[in-house]
């Protein structure tokens, strides 16, 4: 990527196509000599100055250090047609010194770098200055998530969407392979990209898009679709020249248009084509991508891949045309079910509602928008959006592209009517990201950090939220990051585990927090769930999770303080926990008047809100087909792959799906050499978990919550094949620990939570009522057990073999359903740790038509 992201440098970087042919080489030799130089330079602009020495020669701002005021992040309405730009400034980006694990003893250290920015129209930095004794003096941004969009299920979604980056401080971020350079991937002084090829490599950051992750609607055209790339606005005087005033008169006539053809029909698929956009501006698109194209002939040469010839041959078949220069406007509707039953009646006869969608399927046999019912709402709740270009999913998110989409409904007017008018508008909006300006492949192995930067909440570094005591709060919490999940331990205050090595997470003895659960992924808990105590929970990349937070009643009176800890792990699989240390994510301050205990507002709301009839639990009549899918990391190593089905992305479609239908999958996880638990995300569908096998579960004594004792010598149990600490899962059958279940080395039909004894099951069968709805779902990581043995006092791990003398590997799984309803199209599915996304591990799904346009005769 650009030369700032390999260095923490604030200087700014020459876009190539500004360079001149003729001078490529000598820039060349510049910019590695600048690498080696950069860290010493101020950032651009300033003269250098002399640095006073002090402990820490890049401190963070104040408005960067840990226990600062919880800032909340300014809102846009999503359906007033408002503008979302995607720009650029220098922010303070702090780095966690160490680079190691981190700690709540880490500290940070902050330097200036550009980054890509999505922000509402008219939004002003957050300048601060450098502190004193830094060596990048001046003033600079401070980081923060994009607006937090809002809208109601029902409304329409009108966003104008502008690329106004500036290329020029980001070297290489226009597609290198459009510019027919090397293997179109972006490349490093750490080595990258090796094996990686283009597509599926590291590319073309500059450009950008939007994902409406977790909404249930149209996936093509002006909906939720991330195939769509617009490049950045051409510049006159180095300024853009595709501005929101520039496009406002198209737009707001294509608005107009929009909400009109979609106004008496949800289901409805507008526009299908570029003619269904005002003239003038798709004109003006072919005149930009082809200036555009002109532009990058001359400074590259014959061997450019042009842009326009792309489009115009999409056009040409149907399809909605794939690069933009400049701007999109973004519009689609966001169902709301209405119907008083579930599943809704027929068009043509009312239906006795309860068989389920199977026979809805077969009594309707219709395929026309027209004429089909809406079988599935939008899930009112806290969802998100961010950057979904592929090749730069993952620097795009991790430079802060990102922000929450709270999508309001049925869920907040009843929460609404206990705690009062509008209260919900009043809840935190927390966004964790992990923010950083280089990929991990990117960085070297010296300063690879495998769960990747310190968590950001709205951009800041541990935040104190303030609380009354015995306020109850609504906390609307998404992990944005793209790559490690927060495993949090409990309410704010609870006592951490002592991991070794780790430093003690302090804990207040008047902590007396606690919390209820309302949501999963932008999907409300029905009251069953909700009546349920939290236990700790992981929210993996991607998830979401609503909860009410209770203060304690009483006025805090801790001598060391009343400053209270949320506390959290950072996990990328779960065997993470064991050498995790716990960190803190933010804290709550109490203070203040005390809430009347009385009161409405000191008290959980005694019932869920209204469970929607469309969310009702997916029985095992209504599953019309099955699928396998595989996902595979081939990795520890600078040669490892990211795939699905032993396929990088292609964009070729990877499933597909009749429409209308439900479909149960199973999801594997072949990841053996580097324990990784894939988080599995799918567009545009919500899904249900029906059954998990995590192969490297741990041997656990339910009355002890531990490792159970061998009475015989007092310490934990030891397999005997394997000479290690039992685990759940072996593959003998003689001298079981208690608890252990055999699985048959030569049979991988065993290879679940069953196990060979079928008479006998290892793990009782998993509930199929009340489960919860997701988006992100971990898939657990694969199991291949070694034997160790010592020779001479070395220890080696060695294959643990079948009976045809094969390494034993043990795919993890989980099995998840979903209803394929409404909406016809494609979309993708991927591995929500970004740089997997962006190396390989995605595929299309195509949702079908039920009939073609053609019959027999």
């Amino acid at each position: 990527m650009s030369i700032h992201q390999l260095t923490s440098s604030g200087s700014r970087n020459v876009s190539p196509a500004r360079i001149p042919k003729s001078q490529r080489w000598l820039i060349a030799v510049l910019v590695a000599f600048i690498v080696i130089l950069i860290p010493a330079l101020p950032a651009r602009g300033q003269a250098s100055p002399t640095p006073t020495p002090t402990p820490n020669p890049r401190p963070c701002p104040a408005a960067l250090t840990p226990g600062q005021n919880f800032i909340p992040v300014p809102e846009l309405s999503a359906t007033s047609r408002g503008t979302i730009i995607l720009s650029d400034e220098q922010e303070w980006i702090p780095t966690r010194i160490p680079v190691s694990a981190p700690t709540d003893a880490s500290r940070s250290e902050c330097s200036p770098q550009y980054v890509r920015i999505l922000r509402e129209a008219g939004a002003k930095p957050t300048l601060v200055a450098a502190p004193q004794g830094t060596i990048f003096p001046g003033k600079y941004a401070v980081p923060r998530p994009g607006p937090t969009l809002r809208a109601k299920v029902g409304g329409l979604v009108q966003l104008t969407f502008i690329n106004q980056i500036d290329t020029g401080n980001f070297g290489d971020s226009i597609d290198r392979a459009e510019r027919g350079r090397g293997n179109g991937c972006d490349e490093s002084n750490a080595g990258y990209p090796g094996k990686d090829t283009f597509p599926d490599c590291f590319h073309g950051s500059s450009t950008g898009n939007i994902h409406f992750h977790g909404t249930h609607t149209n996936p093509g055209t002006t909906g939720d679709n991330v195939f769509i790339e617009v490049r950045p606005s051409l510049r006159t005087n180095n300024k853009p020249t595709v501005t929101p005033q520039s496009v406002a008169g198209n737009f707001n006539a294509f608005f107009d248009r929009c909400e009109a053809e979609l106004k008496n029909n949800v289901l409805k698929e507008w526009p299908r084509s570029w003619s269904d956009l005002p003239n003038y501006w798709t004109a003006d698109q072919r005149r930009l991508l082809n200036l555009y194209d002109r532009q990058m002939r001359k400074d590259y040469g014959n061997g450019i891949r042009k842009l326009w010839p792309v489009d115009a041959a999409q056009l040409k078949m149907g399809a909605w045309p794939q690069y933009y220069i400049g701007a999109v406007p973004y519009c689609y509707r966001i169902p709301e079910y209405t119907q008083s039953v579930w599943p809704p009646p027929p068009p043509t006869a009312m239906h006795a509602g309860g068989a389920g969608i199977a026979e809805m399927n077969a009594n309707m046999g219709v395929d026309d928008e027209a004429m089909r019912p809406l079988m599935m709402g939008q899930a009112p709740g806290t969802h998100w959006y961010h950057a979904h270009k592929h090749g730069s999913t993952a620097i795009n998110v991790a430079n802060g592209m990102t922000g929450a989409f709270i999508i309001e409904g049925q869920y907040d007017e009843d929460l609404n009517k206990w705690y009062g008018t509008d209260w919900t508008r009043g809840a935190k909006v927390m966004v964790i990201n992990q923010l950083g300006v280089s990929p991990n492949k990117m960085r070297g192995r010296a300063g690879r950090q495998d769960k990747g930067p310190d968590f950001s909440v709205n951009g800041q570094l541990r935040p104190v939220v303030s609380m009354h005591p015995g306020e109850v709060q609504m906390w609307r919490i998404v992990n944005t990051s793209g790559r490690a999940g927060a495993y949090f331990l409990g309410p704010p205050g609870s006592p951490a585990p002592q991991v070794t090595g780790c430093p003690t997470v302090p804990v207040s003895k008047t902590a007396d927090f606690q919390w209820k659960q309302l949501a999963q992924d932008g999907v409300q808990f029905n009251n069953t769930n909700y009546q349920m105590s939290v236990p700790p929970f992981l929210m993996a990349a991607g998830n979401r999770v609503d909860l009410l937070v209770k203060a304690p009643s009483t006025p805090c009176t801790d001598a060391a303080g009343c400053i209270y800890p949320v506390t959290v792990q950072n996990q990328v699989d779960p065997q993470d926990l064991s050498s995790a240390c716990p960190i803190t994510l933010m804290s709550v301050s109490v203070s203040g008047t005390p809430v009347d205990p009385n009161s409405k507002n000191a008290k959980f709301i005694p019932e869920a809100p209204k469970f929607p009839l469309f969310l009702t639990d997916i029985k095992d009549g209504e599953v019309t087909g099955t699928k396998v899918m595989f996902f595979n990391a081939s990795g520890p190593g600078a040669s490892n792959e990211q795939t699905i089905d032993g396929k990088k992305f292609d964009g070729e479609v990877g499933q597909v799906v009749l429409l209308n239908k439900v479909e149960e999958w199973k999801v594997m996880n072949g990841s053996y050499a580097s324990t990784i638990s894939h988080p599995f995300h799918i567009h545009i569908n919500p899904f249900q978990i029906v059954d998990v096998f995590n192969p490297n579960d741990p041997l656990i004594d339910p009355a002890t919550g531990k490792a159970p004792i061998n009475p015989s010598t007092g310490q934990p149990y030891i397999d005997p094949q394997t000479n290690q600490p039992a685990v759940k899962y072996t593959f003998h059958s003689d001298n079981l620990a208690p608890g252990q279940c055999y699985l048959d080395p030569n049979n991988p039909d065993t290879w679940n939570p069953v196990g060979a004894n079928s008479q006998k099951p290892c793990t009782a069968a998993p509930p199929k009522s009340n489960l919860l709805w997701w988006d992100v779902f971990p898939i657990p990581s694969g199991y291949a057990p070694t034997l160790a043995t010592t020779v001479n006092g070395k220890t080696t791990n060695t294959p643990v073999l079948n009976s045809k003398n094969q390494p034993i590997q043990v795919p993890g799984y989980f099995k998840m359903r979903s209803r394929f309803v409404d909406y016809p199209g494609q979309y993708v599915i991927h591995c929500h740790i970004l740089a997997h996304e962006d190396r390989g591990m995605m595929t299309i799904v195509e949702v079908a038509p039920m009939r073609t346009p053609y019959s027999h005769h």
